[in-house]
């Protein structure tokens, strides 16, 4: 039993790592964006937008 749960611990801590970093990326983005303003934002619509 332990070395199921073990096995299936160390699959699935790689990817949840990955998802935690991630989440506080877009955390990080989000906060830093709301900062700048909306000219950022028009700023990035005109380099997408052409």
């Amino acid at each position: 039993m332990m070395k199921n749960k073990k096995g299936i611990v160390n699959e699935y801590l790689p990817w949840l790592l990955i998802g935690i970093a991630v989440l506080v990326i877009l955390m990080i983005t989000i906060f830093v964006l709301r900062e700048k303003g909306v000219s950022l934002i028009d700023q990035l619509k005109g380099i997408f937008g052409g």
